[in-house]
């Protein structure tokens, strides 16, 4: 079994922990009587400053993270994927619009305008999401026109231009097909981004509701755990969410190398 198909596997398994909560306790339910507790056979990574549980915390985690992850790199992949292939597609004007729009949003740092958009759309995933993707899909958009640019000028695409194909089925019968182990890749990539972004906005106060268990929180809270030797809560969150960057990233590269003919080994 190739171990693409194993991080595959793993993926799947937290995705259904996480979103269904089958393992530990209510991540929300507090306990007086075992604050900063160690881990141990009560809590198998320990309780907080507030007596939570924080395994239940890490799933709780990592739900809010694929969750964001997901609809933010499909939100910025979809946008950027979408005027990246229309505009190296029909350029002209089109093409040169599209581009002021790209360098416009590029112009801002994309920390400060994900900031600025989480702060006028409020807290809330939906919030959180629409900031990370509305603010990241420039580089998308970029690579794709590039790529369509490249493959508007190939032999398959003036053979089915000069058979009468229309431009509808020229884009998704021709150029989708040999884009999609690119947009893969920009899908993972994205989906790392708004993970790390998640974790910044929320351990900043401006994401997620106050008092919602997500890594960004329990990182937040780090410094004042450390000052009393608490370190279970900040490593569980960092470890958990390094794990799922780097599953992501193998995921990405052995699907793309089973997608990609160009990746395939020689014979």
């Amino acid at each position: 079994m190739k171990r693409w198909l194993l991080v595959l596997g793993i993926y799947a398994a937290v995705a259904v922990c996480a979103a269904f909560g089958v393992l530990g306790a209510d991540p929300m339910r507090q306990d007086g009587a075992r604050l900063l507790e160690p881990p141990g056979a009560h809590a198998l990574l320990g309780t907080d400053h507030l007596g939570r549980d924080v395994f239940a915390q890490t799933l709780h985690g990592a739900r809010v993270a694929l969750l964001v992850g997901g609809f933010a790199a499909g939100l910025a992949v979809a946008l950027g994927a979408g005027l990246g292939v229309l505009a190296g597609w029909r350029r002209g004007w089109f093409d040169a619009l599209a581009g002021w729009l790209a360098g416009a949003v590029a112009a801002v740092p994309s920390v400060l305008l994900i900031l600025g958009l989480a702060q006028i759309l409020g807290r809330g995933f939906a919030a959180v999401y629409l900031a990370v993707g509305l603010a990241s899909w420039v580089q998308c958009f970029r690579i794709v026109r590039a790529e369509t640019l490249r493959l508007a000028d190939r032999e398959f695409v003036l053979a089915a231009r000069a058979a009468g194909a229309s431009d509808r089925r020229i884009l998704l019968h021709h150029l989708l097909p040999n884009l999609a182990p690119l947009l893969l890749v920009q899908f993972a990539l994205h989906f790392v981004f708004a993970v790390k972004v998640e974790v910044v906005v929320s351990f900043l106060g401006l994401g997620l509701p106050l008092g919602a268990p997500s890594w960004g929180a329990m990182i937040g809270h780090a410094p004042d755990d450390l000052a009393q030797h608490v370190w279970w809560p900040l490593a569980a969150a960092t470890l958990a969410m390094a794990g799922l960057v780097l599953a992501v990233h193998r995921l990405a590269d052995g699907l793309r190398e089973r997608l990609d003919p160009a990746e395939a080994p020689a014979a």
